[in-house]
Parts: C-alpha cells; structure tokens; sequence
C-alpha cells in the first residue's frame, strides 16, 4: 500500500544505486534493506550479553512540622511524623532468562517516591522498590568497569541504587531539654549511578571450533535444544544452551544429578582475540565452562591446523582458558574418507595436545554421541567445582553500592578566592541536603552540628572571618562565629543559607 512504499522512499532515499552497488549482501541483510528482510525482526539477533543501565534509588518523604492542638488538651506538643524512605533498586538473578535484553529496552530504573510525614503523628509510606530481572552468570560493574559482584543463585539479589531516607519530623527531635522542636527535616536523595552489565553463561560444557564443524549439530543429537543448523559457515550467530541429561531418557525432558549444560559457542576463525568474526563477542561464554569439548570438522582440508588456530585464539583471549579440561572431538565420521583418516588424525591431535581424550563421533548419525555424554559427565565427577573467586583471580579491586556516610571531611581553600571556603564530606553534605532552612531552629541545630563535628574550628584554623564565603554541597553560607550564646539561642546568628543555582538555571 502507499505506507508500505513510503517507508521503502524512507530508506532509500540517502542512497544511490551506486552505493548499493559497493555494499554487499551480507550488509544489506544486517541494514535490512530491499532487498531481504530486516535482520532487526530476527530472533537470533536479539541475544544481548552486554548492557549499560542508569539506576536511581526513590526520593525520601519530608518530615512534618506540626503542634498537635485538640479541645481540652494543653501543651500537645510536637506531633509531626516522619517521611517515608525512598525505594531501593535491586538486581535479581532469574533463571528463567538467558540474555539481558530487557536491559536494552528500558536503560532507566528508578525505585518509588516516600511519602511524606502528616500531623497527628502519621509516618509516610515507603516507596516501592525496583527489582531488575537478570539472567545466572550477570556481572555488575561500576561505570568505570570496577567489580561489584556477581548474580548466580536463583532469587540472589544485589542492592545497586539505595533509596533515599525520609526525613524527620518534629516529634522525633523531642527531649526532655527540647520539649516542642519547632523544625522538621526534607527527605534524602536516592543515590544514583551508571552501571555496566555483563553476562557470562553458566554452564558446564563449551563447544568450541571452527564455523561449520558441527557444534549445533551436536547439541541438538545429545539435548533437547532446537538451534539453527544449515551447510554454510557461521550458522550459529548466538549462544545456544542445552541440558543433556545421561542417566535418564532425554525424551521426558527432565534433569537430574547426571545432567549437563552445554553452550554451543559461534564458531571462532583465526585472530578472533581481536574481534575476527563473532568469537570476541561470545569468548567470555567460554570462560565459565568446566570442560572444554573441541570440535575438530573431520573433512576439514588441516584439521590439524585448525585445532592449533583455535587453541592458539583461546589463549590470546584469555590465559586461563588454556588451562581448562578439553576433550578432542573429531566429528563427520559418517564420511568414509574422514573415517579412514581418523587413526593418524587422532595420533598428531595426541602428539600436540598431550592426553588422550580424543573421540571420534558423527552428530548427523549420532554415532558416539551418547558414549561422549558419558564419558564427559563421568569426567566431570572427578573435577574439582569452580570457585567464584577463581572467575575474577585478575581483578582485586572491589566497589559496593551500600553508600556508607563517612564522618570524615576536608577544608579546601585556594589562594585565588581569599575568602572562600568549601568543606566536603559525605556526612555534612548530606545534613545540608536534608535540612529544612525555613524554620530558624533548623539554622541553629545546623550550627551546633557544625561544632559538633569540629567543622567550626577547622575553618577558623583555616583563617575564616566573619562573612566569609563557606561552601557546602550545593549550599552557601556566610561564616559566623557564635561568640554571644545569647543572639545564638535566639536565633539571630546570620549564616544567609542560600541554594546555589545551577548552570541550566543561570542561562535560564
């Protein structure tokens, strides 16, 4: 119809006949363009293994500020309530799922609003907390790829963005000193950070080798998978994941202490450690199989070199994996010529590799295949399990998401601004976020928490004279020395508290 062919002008209308002369099918495909159908409506192209999301935890509620005045009661008293905490943003391990892209759809995550506190001693509610599904084997980075930890136990969760605490009311800052506080405080920030998600699938076995050596065919013969399979290289676009189960028939479908995960890898080419068709995208797959099956394609023109190719890429990409358990699979011998050449073909693999796990099969037939299932899971028996810590040895930097305020703080000063103070600290900045500067109280609590802290002698030591400029967070104040305890406790100290305008707010 006449959308249909808008859509079509749409597309074309930047290019040129000679620019679809230079581009070649396979590009066309991946753009989607005329003349095959868009590579974006293909299921086998919405496998996602890396991510990069925003996580904001909720906004504390304000405190209250409220007298609690009924017929016949006198002196009430304080009686407003606090503001509800901020919802927290989780990650939740979901074995249900095998790709993160549902991390793609939505990039933002953030946890509900608190509510805030009401007179008559009513606390806010809490806001709702936001749990992010993810797949087994997720790892969580900082935005600046620091570890944070990792997700591999059904329902194992992982605080990433905590909420922010609600502020309190004046009927919490009652004492027997203090008997009607007049002064409340505003709810906390959630806090807020980049994230890099990384997935690494779990499982037991990896198939490995060169494109069109069978591995899919493979898969299919010993599990219940269903992946692509066709004569023609890189078949297999995506990781494919099977469970085998050998003590049980694998027709019921059902998994037991003798079943196996298996991960059939795209097929790797040579200088795949540098990003040579789709094996950088999925060698991290790799790393968290137990034992290595390396399929060699028996009609290959050097099988022998292609074993050391991919050994080689396998190194290259990352040493540990060198180190792994493999076992040397030879398939197509339905083939007479391959079958007549497997003896000497299995002496050079023993020569170069050193062990003799070496198995011919052929996955069209299924000659083998289950005698390989076997001998593998009995192999995995003897192996020692994998540690987690063993899957990040090379990283010993750590970050966490916990947000712990620390007391300590810094006075900086710079020659160039006489006059002009900034203290930073994380627990003083986050006294100012939260403090309410219309009640006058709350000007004078901040006073005696800036004594308290030694916050006060610390910019006197710094030279700070009355009226000086002090900066703390997004807030000004002037510097006051409270030298007469009797304009203090009325109040009449002036520190001017000022929220300083941002940059979008100054050119507006």
């Amino acid at each position: 119809g006449g959308k249909s062919k808008n859509a079509y002008e749409k597309f074309t209308k930047d290019y040129s006949d000679e620019d679809f002369d230079e581009q070649g099918d396979d590009e066309l495909e991946i753009m989607g363009g005329p003349r095959t159908k868009s590579a974006a409506n293909d299921k086998e192209w919405m496998f996602f293994d890396v991510a990069k999301i925003n996580a904001k935890g909720g906004e504390g509620g304000d405190g209250c500020m409220a007298m609690r005045r009924e017929y016949c009661i006198e002196y009430g008293g304080p009686s407003g309530g606090n503001g509800g905490c901020g919802g927290s943003v989780y990650l939740e391990c979901d074995p249900t799922l095998n790709t993160l892209s549902m991390l793609r759809r939505k990039v933002h995550h953030r946890g509900g609003d608190g509510t805030n506190g009401r007179g008559d001693s009513r606390h806010g509610q809490r806001g709702a907390d936001a749990v992010i599904p993810v797949p087994r084997g997720t790892i969580v980075r900082d935005q600046f790829g620091v570890l944070a930890g990792e997700l591999n136990q059904p329902g194992q969760r992982m605080l990433v963005a905590r909420g922010g605490r609600g502020g309190r009311g004046n009927e919490h800052f009652r004492t027997a000193r203090m008997s009607c506080p007049a002064f409340c405080e505003r709810g906390e920030p959630g806090s807020e950070r980049w994230l890099q998600v990384e997935l690494k699938l779990i499982a037991d076995v990896g198939l490995v080798g060169v494109p069109n050596a069978g591995k899919s065919t493979l898969l299919a013969a010993s599990s219940n998978a269903k992946p692509k399979i066709a004569a023609y290289p890189f078949t297999t676009v995506v990781p494919n994941l099977g469970v085998c189960d050998v003590d049980l028939d694998r027709a019921n479908g059902s998994g037991g202490p003798g079943s196996l995960v298996l991960a059939d890898i795209p097929g790797l080419l040579e200088g795949a450690h540098e990003g040579r068709g789709l094996g950088m995208a999925f060698l991290r797959h790799v790393q968290r199989c137990r034992v290595l099956l390396h399929v060699i394609r028996g009609d290959s023109e050097d099988p022998v070199g292609d074993f050391q190719a991919i050994n080689q890429e396998l190194q290259l990409f990352n040493p540990q994996l060198a180190l792994k358990t493999q076992v040397v699979v030879v398939n197509k011998l339905d083939i007479p010529a391959v079958r007549d050449a497997f003896p000497q073909l299995r002496k050079d693999i023993r020569d170069i590799c050193g062990h003799t796990r070496i198995v011919g099969i052929s996955a069209a037939t299924g000659e083998g295949v289950k005698e390989l299932m076997s001998r593998v899971r009995a192999m995995m028996g003897s192996l020692p399990a994998q540690a987690d810590s063993e899957l990040f040895t090379e990283e010993q930097d750590r970050v966490s998401f916990e947000d712990a305020v620390d007391g300590s703080f810094d006075v900086l000063t710079d020659e160039a601004y006489p006059g002009q103070f900034r203290v930073v600290g994380g627990k003083i900045e986050k006294v100012v976020v939260m403090t309410n500067w219309d009640y006058y109280e709350s000007v004078q609590r901040f006073q005696r928490i800036l004594e308290a802290e030694g916050i006060s002698d610390a910019l006197k030591e710094a030279g700070a004279q009355q009226g000086d400029l002090v900066m703390i967070g997004d807030w000004d104040f002037n510097y006051w020395e409270r030298k007469n305890r009797w304009i203090a406790d009325l109040g009449l100290e002036n520190i001017n508290p000022r929220r300083r305008p941002s940059r979008e707010e100054e050119e507006l």
